[in-house]
């Protein structure tokens, strides 16, 4: 759950914010450990053991930021559930208002705001912007704090400070290296390197605005693809026409990009050793969509298909489409999640969400599918607020059927989960 989509969500604002996905890959080129039904495939790494097996899952829990910091919930192998793992293992609290983790080389990467501190909780302030622990035992191994993480004024802008900083709520994190960390905001992309500290803004991800008064994103960086060195995004929407975009390890800039049907980015899944399919939409509730397969070596469009649905990612940080098997799932907001058949491009709704929670009343992330096991994770609350801990379920469905089947309903273990990551997503065959 991003507290943006909050802030906009009661205010009725009726702009749709992009968002991505991907899918898991049997190519063993990928980089940052976005896999599974939201993400490129990591290189091969030695943590597999621990909170890093890949047949556990990570829940990052945004929390109530008033009331309480982020943390992290730990659903092992066996099924058990161990909550605020950071915590337990390091007394102290992730950051507050965490927004995503990312692994890489035996290291998770957790990104959030922590520019506050719950002011009507315990007041704890969280240990950084940017943690980074071990995958195994989740022990601490170095922080950013927000204030550390400044880059140089691009030119062209008219700000007066010659180094800025970033602006929360922050967004996504995708790891290619140490050297080449890259996080978003709603300003651009920026490119960091863990053992310097140095940040720049990645030229090409941003617009100025008011006649260089303001910088202000035209990607989309939620679910980042990696194929080998290079990782995509789409991109577009109020600022520009609708784009993929590439870019590269070790580039401060966008290497290529790609016109795209549609109005927003709704999703990104890796399909092939070297083929995505970008889904786009429409503003939320309309019902035009496209899914657009492109050949990253030939940098073409391969096959265009137009799908009468609502994919939209709305407001959240979670990619708004999930891919597991011959099927993209849905629910663009709401109770109902749905999909599509990638055979015979059938839409059909596939799981009543209340049928199994009847007081939920939100969805705090878009679904999350583990393709390797064939599972969808959905999480719901009966509440919403920045200032009220709801109470939430995490459903998990056996989705290798017809009909889903429930396999596991967590109750109250996490608290506004703003992603879910099943760790196979991680790692290589």
């Amino acid at each position: 759950m991003n507290y943006k989509w909050i802030n906009l969500l009661f205010t009725l604002c009726a702009a749709v914010a992009a968002a991505g996905c991907s899918s898991e890959s049997d190519d063993d080129n990928g980089g940052n450990g976005n896999g599974g039904g939201n993400g490129g495939s990591n290189p091969p790494i030695e943590a597999v053991g621990g909170y890093a097996d890949p047949d556990g899952v990570l829940l990052l829990n945004q929390g109530a930021p008033r009331m309480e910091n982020g943390t992290v919930t730990w659903i092992a192998p066996d099924g058990t559930v161990e909550e605020d793992v950071y915590g337990k293992v390091n007394g102290s609290a992730v950051g507050n208002s965490s927004q995503d983790l990312n692994m890489y080389g035996g290291k998770i990467y957790i990104l959030s705001d922590n520019a506050t501190v719950p002011d009507m909780g315990s007041g704890e302030a969280g240990d950084g912007t940017l943690v980074i622990v071990d995958a195994e035992t989740f022990q601490k191994e170095k922080t950013f704090k927000f204030e550390d993480l400044k880059y140089p004024r691009p030119e062209g802008s008219t700000d007066e400070n010659e180094m800025l900083s970033l602006i929360t709520p922050l967004e996504n994190i995708t790891v290619l290296d140490e050297h080449n960390i890259y996080l978003s905001d709603s300003k651009a992309m920026f490119r960091l390197d863990a053992t310097t500290g140095e940040m720049t803004i990645v030229e090409g991800s941003y617009h100025f605005g008011n006649s260089g008064a303001t910088i202000e994103s035209v990607v989309a960086t939620r679910s980042m693809v990696v194929i080998g060195d290079k990782f995509y995004c789409g991109g577009g929407g109020f600022w520009s026409s609708t784009k993929l975009f590439e870019f590269t390890k070790g580039k401060s800039e966008v290497t290529r990009t790609l016109d795209l049907s549609g109005e927003f980015i709704s999703g990104i899944c890796r399909t092939g050793d070297h083929e995505i399919v970008v889904a786009t939409c429409g503003r939320s509730g309309e019902t035009k969509s496209f899914l657009t397969f492109v050949d990253t070596d030939s940098w073409t469009v391969t096959l265009e298909k137009q799908i009468k649905a609502d994919i939209s990612a709305e407001f959240m940080n979670t990619s708004g489409v999930t891919l597991a098997g011959d099927y993209l799932y849905f629910s663009a907001g709401t109770l109902t999640v749905s999909r599509v058949s990638l055979k015979t491009w059938k839409v059909e709704e596939y799981i009543q969400v209340k049928n199994d929670v009847p007081n939920a009343q939100y969805i705090t992330c878009n679904v999350v599918a583990d393709p390797k096991k064939n599972l969808l994770y959905v999480s719901v609350s009966d509440d919403l607020g920045e200032a009220i801990i709801a109470n939430g379920n995490v459903l998990v469905y056996d989705c290798s059927g017809e009909e889903p089947a429930l396999v596991m309903n967590i109750e109250n273990k996490a608290s506004y989960p703003v992603n879910i990551y099943p760790m196979s997503r991680f790692h290589n065959e």
